[in-house]
This record gives C-alpha cells, structure tokens and sequence, in this order.
C-alpha cells in the first residue's frame, strides 16, 4: 500500500493491480488506459473524466464514486459494481458489461448515456430502476434482472432481451416491436415435449403490459438476424408466464 501511495503521489499507476485500494481517493483525469484490474476498490473515488479506455476491470468496487465524464470506451468490465456511481457524462458505447450492479446509477442520464451502458450488457442487475420514457432501442441486455423496473413508455425496438427478468415491472405503453424476446436453447431439451430445442422467453411474469406493443416481437435461433422470425402469440404467452392482458399483439 505504500507503494501505490507513492506511485499515485508520483502521478503513476500500476498497469496490473489485484486488490489495490482506491477507495475515497481523488483521482480526476487519472489514466487508467489499458489497465488490467481484479478486486480493485474504487468506493467513494472522485474519478471524474478519468481514462478507463480498453481497461479489463473484473470485480472491481465502483460504488458511490464519481465517475462524470470518465471514459469507458473499448474496456471490459465483469463483476464490477456501479451502484450509486454518478455516470452523467461517462462515455460506455463500446464497453462490454458483464455480472454488473447497476442500481441507482441510472438516475438522470439521458437515452444516448443509457444506451451506452446498455448496448452489450450480459448479466446486468437493474432491479427497481426508472427507464420511464427512454429511447432504449437497439440495445442488448441478456440475462438482465428487471424486476420491478419502471419502463412506462420505453423503447424497447429492436432490442435484444433474451433471458430478461421483467417480472413485476411497469412495462405500460412499452414498445417491444421487433424486438429479440425468445429464442432456441440448443442444449437443453424441453421438459414437456422432449424436443432437442427448448424454447425461452423474457419473463414478463406478473408485470403489467397495458398497452405495450409486442407486435413483431421475435423468435431466434442465434444473434444473426436472418435467424429469427416473428413469434406467435400463443408461444409468447406460454414461454412468458404472462397471460399478456392489455398488450397490443
């Protein structure tokens, strides 16, 4: 620890790190370009317009920290937890999120700072947060936790929700059209039927899709989209756990 002290006094920082504390430290404009760091604890930091371009960050501890206008582009994060961040003005359009803890750090960013953190994000944890009336489209979030998130008249076209938890959700006056809601699982035989190919669908269990239009919606076989084909509505309700009330279909 005394070594990084005087490495950060010296305006140096490690390339690799395992367990490095930075926690409450003021590190604005800081380079962390390239980096490859595990465990690292950035709690509390000031970090903003911080260099975290093509950075490998897997359970890094970004909780409570600033990172407003800190860039993103091009890293790869795992594990890494952004609850309570503030991200207005972080650049995340080309980063890749995987296992992330987003709650509350949503709060007052805009569709194009949303979508970026949302553009290829596996895994995400976005229970209870407030999307209402963002331009959402085109994203892909596989495998998210959206329980009891508010998304009353999102936009949700075109995107790519394979696994997704929305149960318990406000999706009112959501648009899902075109959008990738189920698909083809190769490798796990259906319990039912037996068939080779078992079939999974966003979970819109219990959330309320008064008005959400689905229409469109699409069944795919694997990210090409030549793969997919628009799905029926029987299946949607089935594979859903949704008996779909109030959707447009």
């Amino acid at each position: 620890m005394i070594a990084l002290t005087l490495a950060i006094a010296l305006g140096g920082l490690p390339a690799t790190c395992v367990g490095c504390d930075f926690a409450g430290r003021d590190l604005r404009g800081a380079n962390f370009a390239g980096v490859s760091y595990s465990g690292v604890d950035f709690d509390r930091a000031n970090l903003q317009r911080a260099n975290f371009r093509n950075a490998q960050l897997a359970g890094a501890d970004f909780s409570d920290a600033d990172l407003r206008g800190a860039d993103f582009r091009g890293a790869h994060l795992a594990g890494v937890n952004l609850r309570g961040a503030r991200l207005k003005g972080a650049d995340f359009s080309t980063a890749r999120l995987a296992g992330i803890d987003l709650r509350d750090a949503l709060d007052g960013l805009g569709d194009s700072e949303v979508r970026g953190l949302l553009g290829h994000c596996a895994g995400c944890d976005l229970q209870g947060v407030n999307l209402e009336g963002l331009d959402l489209s085109g994203i892909s979030v596989v495998g998210g936790d959206l329980r009891r998130a508010v998304a009353r008249g999102t936009r949700f076209e075109s995107a790519n929700l394979w696994g997704d938890d929305f149960s318990f959700a406000d999706l009112r006056n959501a648009d899902f059209r075109s959008a990738k809601l189920c698909f083809y699982n190769e490798d796990s035989p259906d319990v039912d039927t037996g068939a080779r190919s078992r079939i999974g669908c966003t979970d819109f269990r219990a959330a309320d899709l008064h008005g959400a239009d689905l229409r469109g919606a699409l069944i795919c076989h694997s990210r090409e989209p030549r793969n997919c084909r628009p799905v029926d509505a029987a299946t949607l309700r089935r594979y859903t756990q949704s008996s779909l009330d109030g959707a447009i279909l």
